[in-house]
This record gives structure tokens, C-alpha cells and sequence, in this order.
């Protein structure tokens, strides 16, 4: 038995994007009392860590068939199609709405908001560096401080004005249904004990399951058992309500997910290392000191194959000339406006005193020679030595008989000191489920025939939108958490409304 009881019309399960997107939409159509429950010791999930937001950017009728039928192609019309005209037709709609609950102004400048400025060149002007709060992050592509932070806190802000609860360190652990199969509450953990909370509807919005290293290896072993990447996902994802679902009867589909894979990547160091390596000039060493790619391949075509690499590990390595080259070639770029790329030479030579003075990790080795480089990446320099030879005589040849990399990107490396910048794979969270109609309506089975007419998904957690699917999914995870928010918020707000 609980210890305490609550009541009210609507829960949800998560406090980030599309949790606090599907209860503020709710509460706006009408809904009274609605209760937020979240794992985390604070709100924003996944979200407090994402680039996206609403905004301003209206897709004419012709580009949103355009957009839908890529969307469809690419995925083999294997998924609902009204699901995926229904998000994106509620983009646009979304941003209308928000707007209108929440001053916008802040963040977006007039220019946007009037659509004199494009999505584009607000990402290149120098007005982008305000998204990065935590300016003194040397990786800011892991937040807060983005669109997805700015975000959520709006939101959350809006619920604490609309009396929406928001409790959090409440994780919930089970569905309660009646004999119909409708839910009736969940059971959720509190710092006060076992809470029930007695419910007319409830919006499923806790994310995927980035975070739990068993689910992901029962999922994909292939990528997941006993292979080395940095996780770009919160302590806190880790499939709760999958778990809930199948306790209580509710079909969760293991087949048909994404996890987003990439690599090899700088992550979770410096950007300023990171773009530098994402240059094709450079070379990629495997931990048997062989060249393993063509470098020109991008870090999303890459994984599967560092995957299969000793340790998925990798080394990306440059002397002191093709370093000031690729350098001044960033600093010179868009990038630095767009990410906030701090000095090159500064993040290199602080890498490297890490690494000398023995911190946990890898970063950035460097040596006047290069045996004295393949020792310092524990490769075997007689391989190592071998392999750049081999390959200065490619770039003196212009020609690459290993992996016909291109004759412009060939440049030999014979200026000490050698540097070697260490790379791994990267995994976001993963996305799907939990299978849904177009009205973000639960499936009960697996024929997909029987809805749980009061039970509603959103963001990473919900399914339909995606087949198995290793990669970059269709639609990205951001807008996905915006549209399916607003979406399973109105749902259940008319269903609620009209019961």
C-alpha cells in the first residue's frame, strides 16, 4: 500500500522537453490538475542538453510534403503515416502557441521573429554565442545553456505560474489499471515513501534508455558489449517506463528503436580538438598503428567500422604543420562564431599537461619524434613508423593505393613535434518503445489493434515514427520531442475535456 495518496486529472512521467511541453498544453486547453513526476533531482531530461527549440520557421504546404515524403521514402513507408504528417504539421503550430504563453523575445531577435533572418544564418552570426550559459565549457555541445535549456526552463516557469506540480526525485515505477485496461495512477518512489497518485490520464514523456548499459547490450550487443564511447545521454534514462509497461501488460516494441551512434569524435573534450580533427588532412591510427579509413569519410560514416577497431579506439594524427594549418583554418571559420571555439594552441597544450600529469582519461599526446609519439599512444612503433612512411610516400605520389583518399587531402606529416589527438565513438539517447496511433494514443498489443484510450507518448520514449535503425533517425530527436509534446499534451487535454 502507498503511504500517501494523490490525486488529479492528468499525470505525466518526465519533466524534460516533451513532458512539460505535453502538461503546459494540456493545463492551456482546460485541464485542472496536473501532477509532473521526475527521476532526476532537477527538470529538463535530455533536453536541457539539446540545440533545439520552437521557432519562428513557417514551412510552406509544398515543403512540408516534400519534407513527409523523404521522411516516408527513407523509411520504407514502414511507419504510420498519418503520425508523421500529423509532427510535422505541428511544428509550426507549436511555436505559434508557445509564443503567445511565453515571451519569446529573449531569445529570438526581431529580424527571426518578422522572418527577415533565415534558421541558418542565426546559426552562423555571433548573436548564437548567448545559447552557451556555461561559457566555460570546453565542450558546449553537452549543455545547458542551448535552445533545449532555454526551452524547458520557459516551460517550466509557465507551469509554476499555472500551478502545475512539478515533483521531482519522484521516480515512478508502476501503471495502475482497472479492469477495462484504462489507467487509474501510478505508483511512484518519493523521498517520503511509496506515493500513489490517482489519475483521469496519463502522458508517457521519460525518455530513452541512453543511460542503462544492460538494456542497450540486450538491445544492440553488436555495439554495446564491451565496446568503448561517451555517452551524450542523462544518468537518468534508463527505460523506467519500459519496464512499467511490460509489468503491466502493455506491448513494448524492442525491435523497432534508434540509437544514435557516431564517431570517431573529440568527445567530451575540447571543440576547439574536436573540429581541428574533423579535417580530411588528418590521419586516423587504429591501436595496431594502422591507418584503418578513408579520413575523408564523415564521423556518422564511420563508427560502424571503429566499432571493429581494437578497443574502438582511435588516434587522429597531425604534425606541427598540418596542426597550424588546420588550426588557423578553424579560427578563421564560421565555427568559431557558431560553437564559441576557444584558442586552438591553449586547449592543445592544456590537453597535453593533463595527459603528462597523469589524469584519468585520454586527451592529447605529443613527442618530438615519432616512436616517441607511438609509445606515449601505447601502439607499437615499429607498425606506427611503418604506416606514416607508407602514407608520406602516398602524399609525395598523390596518390593513396590503401584507401584512394583524395589527391588534395594528402599531406605528409615530417615536422615535429607529432601530435596525436584521441577519438572514440559517441552514443546518444535511444528513441522508441513505446508504440503509438497518430493521436499519440498507447498501443496495448503488438497486432496494434487495441488502444489504452487515457495512456499517451511522447519524445524519445514513443515509437512509430522509426524502423530499426542504427544512425541518424528521419526526424531528429529535438523536433520530435517539440511536435509529439504538443501533440500528446492536446490529446490528452481534449480527451480529458470532453470526459
Amino acid at each position: 500500500m502507498a503511504k500517501n495518496v494523490k490525486n488529479c486529472d492528468l499525470v505525466v512521467l518526465g519533466a524534460g522537453g516533451a513532458g512539460v511541453l505535453a502538461a503546459t498544453k494540456a493545463k492551456s486547453l482546460g485541464v485542472k490538475d496536473i501532477i509532473i513526476l521526475e527521476k532526476a533531482k532537477h527538470f529538463g531530461g535530455c533536453t536541457w542538453y539539446c540545440s533545439a527549440a520552437p521557432g519562428p520557421f513557417k514551412s510552406t504546404p509544398e515543403q512540408i510534403d516534400e519534407r513527409f515524403t523523404k521522411i516516408m521514402k527513407e523509411l520504407w513507408w514502414q511507419v504510420n503515416p498519418k503520425l508523421i504528417r500529423n509532427n510535422l504539421e505541428a511544428q509550426a503550430q507549436c511555436f505559434d502557441w508557445f509564443s503567445k504563453i511565453c515571451d519569446v523575445t529573449d531569445f529570438y531577435s526581431k529580424d527571426m521573429l518578422e522572418g527577415k533572418m533565415d534558421f541558418m544564418s542565426r546559426m552562423n552570426s555571433t548573436e548564437r554565442e548567448h545559447r552557451h550559459i556555461n561559457d566555460d565549457s570546453r565542450d558546449p555541445s553537452i549543455g545547458p545553456g542551448k535552445a533545449g535549456s532555454w526551452f524547458v526552463t520557459k516551460l517550466v516557469d509557465y507551469c509554476k505560474k499555472e500551478g502545475i506540480q512539478i515533483l521531482t526525485e519522484t521516480p515512478a515505477t508502476e501503471f495502475i489499471l482497472d479492469n477495462k485496461g484504462k489507467i487509474t495512477g501510478v505508483v511512484a518512489e518519493s523521498k517520503d515513501g511509496k506515493l500513489q497518485i490517482n489519475c483521469k490520464a496519463c502522458v508517457i514523456a521519460s525518455g530513452g534508455f541512453g543511460a542503462d548499459t544492460e538494456k542497450l547490450k540486450k538491445r544492440w550487443p553488436e555495439h554495446f558489449n564491451g565496446k568503448r564511447y561517451h555517452r551524450f545521454s542523462c544518468p537518468t534514462s534508463t527505460g523506467d517506463a519500459l519496464d512499467m509497461a511490460e509489468k503491466a501488460g502493455i506491448y513494448v516494441d524492442w525491435k523497432n528503436m534508434n540509437v544514435l551512434i557516431g564517431g570517431p569524435a573529440h568527445h567530451p573534450y575540447s571543440y576547439s580538438i574536436l573540429f581541428l580533427t574533423w579535417n580530411p588532412e588528418a590521419i586516423y591510427i587504429n591501436l595496431n598503428g594502422e591507418r584503418w579509413i578513408d579520413e575523408t569519410m564523415s564521423f556518422s560514416n564511420s563508427f560502424f567500422l571503429l566499432g571493429q577497431q581494437p578497443k574502438a579506439e582511435n588516434w587522429i594524427v597531425m604534425d606541427e604543420d598540418l596542426k597550424e594549418m588546420l588550426g588557423e583554418r578553424l579560427q578563421n571559420s564560421q565555427r568559431q562564431n557558431q560553437w564559441v571555439v576557444k584558442d586552438f594552441r591553449k586547449d592543445i597544450d592544456y590537453e597535453i599537461s593533463l595527459d603528462e600529469g597523469g589524469a584519468q582519461g585520454k586527451h592529447t599526446r605529443k613527442a618530438d619524434t615519432l616512436e616517441g609519439l607511438a609509445k606515449k599512444m601505447e601502439v607499437d612503433p615499429n607498425a606506427f613508423v611503418k604506416t606514416i612512411e607508407k602514407y608520406n610516400q602516398y602524399c609525395d605520389n598523390k596518390r593513396d593505393l590503401d584507401f584512394a583518399k583524395k589527391s588534395e587531402y594528402l599531406v605528409p606529416l615530417r615536422k615535429p613535434p607529432y601530435y596525436a589527438f584521441f577519438t572514440q565513438r559517441f552514443v546518444e539517447t535511444t528513441h522508441g518503445g513505446i508504440p503509438i496511433n497518430e493521436n499519440m494514443e498507447v498501443y496495448k498489443d503488438q497486432a496494434k489493434t487495441q488502444v489504452i484510450q487515457n495512456l499517451f507518448a511522447a519524445g524519445d520514449i514513443s515509437g512509430g515514427w522509426i524502423t530499426d535503425f542504427i544512425g541518424m533517425p528521419p526526424i531528429s530527436a529535438g523536433t520530435y520531442m517539440i511536435s509529439s509534446g504538443y501533440l500528446a499534451g492536446e490529446a490528452a487535454g481534449k480527451y480529458l475535456v470532453k470526459t
